[in-house]
């Protein structure tokens, strides 16, 4: 039930969705019901919301201080007996459609655990990601992989692809299942960088201590809050970043992880 009241919500917080709703409440408040106060109010708080996500690059201020405290290269053990790779970097339907692997711009999550398999051939490897989509989908993302690490010769035998989950808290906790962790054993999470902090708090919150490699960063080092004309750019970056800090506080909420940020 949680699951389809995540994808609900998103559609109402979603700020393309949210910048339409107010326009559109805007021009009833004007033509049909012709309350001046309140469409005045109305455009202002528009206006406003505009400028602070459009204009300034909000949403690439979210996603850098996601990712800024894995900024620092972490000198990782010698040993590890496992790694976990989430899911987030595959197009189930349209590997389907096209028969051919389709990867999105996450792929840093795939080719990146190829370095970690090599540098640890006696860990135990997980790949979490079932199908997130609301519709049914026959072609998980685990299934994807396992196509993709074929075609690099990585033998599916080495790797345990679970299948089952369809989001960030089904990835940690169907893994865990499934690895048995001890308490003193060493596990490594690859995951992109602005989704780190929301995978390690459900760890933290289900007792599996993990050891975090982040990938796929965004942004540089050093980034600086100014006005740009990049519109487009500006809300699609506040629509990507808004969606992973709804997830965090909505994590939070339903008691799924230990803390927001």
């Amino acid at each position: 039930m949680t699951f389809y009241l995540s994808k609900i919500l998103w559609y109402l917080f979603n700020p393309f969705n949210l910048i339409i709703l107010l326009i559109i409440l805007s021009i009833f408040l004007k033509f049909v019901f012709r309350i001046k106060f309140l469409t005045r109010i109305t455009f202002i708080i528009t206006l406003f919301y505009f400028i602070l996500i459009g204009v300034f690059p909000s949403g690439d201020y979210l996603i850098y201080k996601l990712e800024k405290k894995f900024h620092s290269s972490k000198i990782f053990p010698e040993k590890v007996d496992g790694i976990l790779i989430l899911s987030g970097a595959t197009n189930p339907k349209l590997t389907k459609e096209y028969n051919q692997i389709s990867l999105n711009d996450s792929v840093e999550r795939l080719y990146e655990s190829f370095y970690l398999i090599k540098k640890y051939p006696d860990a135990k490897i997980i790949f979490s990601g079932g199908s997130g989509s609301i519709s049914k989908n026959k072609l998980t993302h685990s299934e994807v992989a396992k196509k993709f690490f074929l075609n690099f010769d990585i033998h599916s035998e080495k790797i345990i692809f679970e299948n089952k989950s369809r989001n960030t808290f089904e990835n940690i906790l169907y893994s865990k299942e499934i690895a048995k962790p001890n308490d003193d054993q060493k596990w490594i999470i690859v995951t992109s960088a602005y989704h780190m902090t929301r995978s390690l708090n459900v760890a933290e919150k289900l007792e599996w201590k993990l050891i975090p490699y982040a990938v796929d960063f965004k942004l540089l080092k050093n980034f600086y809050w100014r006005p740009s004309m990049d519109f487009f750019n500006n809300l699609s970056a506040f629509q990507f970043a808004s969606h992973e800090c709804v997830g965090l506080f909505y994590y939070y909420f339903l008691g799924r992880s230990s803390k927001v940020f």
